[in-house]
């Protein structure tokens, strides 16, 4: 799955509250919780394209950092949140 691989490269640590199991599932998905710890959503990734894994988590408003590394200010620590580059 060279997408996923190149997201996983290029883009996974811009992002933020993301975790990575890297189990031998050959059927790879982003599982989203809520703060109670409850699954709300599964996305199978397999036929994505890094580019739309990245359009996915910026519509769902998780922070990106513009550059790895990049602290994350601290009213995005606990969530994502929808927010302009402006606004900060």
């Amino acid at each position: 799955m060279p997408e996923l691989y190149k997201f996983l490269m290029e883009h996974w640590a811009l992002y933020h509250n993301l975790e990575y199991d890297s189990g031998e599932d050959k059927n790879p998905h982003l599982i989203f919780y809520n703060d109670k710890d409850e699954e709300v959503k599964i996305v199978p990734l397999k036929k994505m394209k890094a580019g739309e894994i990245c359009d996915l988590l910026d519509s769902l408003g998780f922070y990106k950092r513009s550059q790895k590394g990049e602290e994350v200010p601290e009213e995005f620590m606990n969530f994502p949140l929808k927010a302009t580059r402006d606004e900060l």
